[in-house]
C-alpha cells in the first residue's frame, strides 16, 4: 500500500516536472557607461528591463567621462571590453566597426521608432552599427533663476546683452559664468553653438560641401566672441575639470553655465534645490541665440559578445516606448517619436531652446569629426591670448574634410 502510494507521487510529480517550461538559462551582460551622475535612473531603467526579462542581467558599470575613452580603447585592444558599449555616433563608431570590434546591427533591429535625426545620425554608410537608447541631448545656456530674480536680471540673447551683462555681474561680486575648461570641451561646445548662430543648419551644410569656411569674415565673429567670453569664465576655469566645475554651477557659485540637456540630472543630484532655466546660447553680432544637438552614446555590441540575441533584445527593448518614457522623465530627452516628457520642465526649455536656431554637433559628421578635436586642443590657447581668432578659425578649417560634391 505505501508504495502504491509513493509510487503514485512520483508519478505525479514527474508529470507536472514535464509539463513546466525549462528555466532560461540566466546570462549577464556587461554594460559600461560613461555617466556616474546617472547611475540611480540608469539603474532604474535596467531594473525595468530585468523584470521583464528575468534570464538576462545587467552588469553595469559606470565610468567618468574622462576616462571612459582611455579604458574602453584599451579594454577593445586587448579584447576584454564589456559586451555592450558606447561610442559617439559617427567616426568613432565607423573606426570601432572598421577595426573588427563591433557587430553589425543593420536589419537586425526596429529602428522606426527613431527621431528622423537620430535615424541620420546612426546611418554609417549605408549600414547601422550602434543605436542610441539613453537619449538625445541639446546644449544651451542654464542659468540660476533665484540669482537673476536677485539681479532684476532676465538672460541674455545677444552678445551685446550678454558681455554687458558680463561687466555688470562682475561688478557686484557674482561670477558671470562657469565652465570647466581643462579639456576643453565645454568650450568647444560654445563654439559650436556661436557657430551655430551665424550659420545655421543652411550654411553647416555648406561648411561641410566645402561651401562655406570657418575663416569668413562672418564665422571669424564666433572665434573673437568666444575670446572675449574668456573674461567672463571663472577664476581658474582653464584648469577646473568637468566634475569640479559641475559642482561649482551646481552649488550657484556662478549665474550661468554652458550645459546640455543630460546635465540637469547631475545638478540635482549635487544640489537637489538647484533652481534653473535654461536658454539658447547669445548669439553673435545680431544673429539670433542657437543651440546644438547631439546623441548620447550610441549602443554597440561587441563582437567577441557570447551573448548577441540577448543583446540585441536589450537594445531593442531600450528603444521601446516603455523605456524611453523613463528616459526622457528622468534623465534626458529620448530619441523615440512616440514619447513626449510627462513633467519635466527643464526639457521642456530645451525643446523651447531648440526652436531658434539648432545645429548638429561637429564630431557626429564626417566632414567635421575632425574639427571637435582641433577646438578641444586650441580653445586655452585662445583665452590665453596665445592664438589668436584668425589662427584659431583656420586650425578649425584645417581639419574640415569637405564631402564630395
Amino acid at each position: 500500500m505505501k508504495h502504491t502510494f509513493k509510487s503514485a507521487l512520483l508519478a505525479s510529480a514527474l508529470a507536472v516536472t514535464a509539463a513546466m517550461p525549462a528555466f532560461a538559462e540566466q546570462v549577464t551582460l556587461s554594460m559600461w557607461h560613461q555617466h556616474p551622475e546617472w547611475k540611480d535612473r540608469t539603474q532604474a531603467i535596467l531594473d525595468a528591463f530585468e523584470a521583464e526579462h528575468p534570464n538576462i542581467k545587467i552588469d553595469l558599470e559606470e565610468i567618468a567621462g574622462t576616462n571612459y575613452s582611455a579604458r574602453l580603447n584599451t579594454a577593445l585592444a586587448a579584447g576584454e571590453a564589456p559586451d555592450l558599449f558606447g561610442l559617439p555616433a559617427g567616426p568613432e563608431t565607423l573606426a570601432a566597426a572598421e577595426a573588427g570590434y563591433a557587430m553589425e546591427l543593420t536589419g537586425k533591429l526596429d529602428t522606426s521608432s527613431l527621431r528622423d535625426a537620430a535615424a541620420d545620425a546612426i546611418n554609417q554608410n549605408g549600414s547601422v552599427w550602434g543605436v542610441p537608447i539613453l537619449g538625445t541631448y541639446s546644449v544651451g545656456l542654464y542659468y540660476h533663476r533665484n540669482i537673476f530674480e536677485d539681479l532684476g536680471l532676465t538672460p541674455p540673447s545677444s552678445q551685446a546683452e550678454f558681455m554687458e551683462m558680463c561687466a555688470t555681474m562682475k561688478e557686484q561680486g557674482v561670477t558671470p559664468l562657469i565652465v570647466p575648461a581643462s579639456d576643453g570641451i565645454v568650450p568647444s561646445f560654445m563654439y559650436m553653438m556661436l557657430a551655430a548662430s551665424v550659420m545655421g543648419v543652411d550654411g553647416f551644410a555648406e561648411l561641410r560641401r566645402g561651401e562655406r569656411k570657418f575663416t569668413d569674415p562672418d564665422l571669424l565673429e564666433a572665434a573673437k566672441f568666444l575670446q572675449k567670453i574668456g573674461d567672463c569664465m571663472q577664476p581658474g576655469a582653464l584648469s577646473t575639470p568637468y566634475v569640479e566645475g559641475k559642482a561649482l554651477a551646481a552649488l550657484g557659485q556662478g549665474a550661468m553655465m554652458p550645459g546640455g540637456s543630460a546635465d540637469y540630472a547631475g545638478y540635482q543630484e549635487i544640489n537637489p534645490n538647484v533652481d534653473l532655466g535654461v536658454v539658447p546660447f547669445p548669439g553673435v553680432g545680431d544673429n539670433a541665440p542657437a543651440t546644438v544637438t547631439g546623441l548620447e552614446y550610441i549602443y554597440l555590441v561587441n563582437s567577441d559578445s557570447e551573448h548577441s540575441d540577448e543583446a540585441l533584445t536589450f537594445l531593442q527593448w531600450m528603444m521601446s516606448e516603455t523605456a524611453q518614457q523613463m528616459v526622457v522623465d528622468t534623465i534626458t530627452m529620448t530619441t523615440n517619436k512616440n514619447v513626449v516628457p510627462a513633467e519635466n520642465r527643464i526639457l521642456t526649455e530645451f525643446v523651447e531652446a531648440a526652436r531658434s536656431k539648432d545645429m548638429r554637433v561637429f564630431y557626429e559628421l564626417p566632414e567635421t569629426g575632425n574639427v571637435w578635436a582641433v577646438a578641444q586642443q586650441n580653445t586655452a590657447a585662445l583665452f590665453l591670448g596665445e592664438m589668436t581668432p584668425e589662427d584659431f578659425a583656420a586650425a578649425l578649417q584645417d581639419a574640415v574634410v569637405p564631402s564630395a560634391q
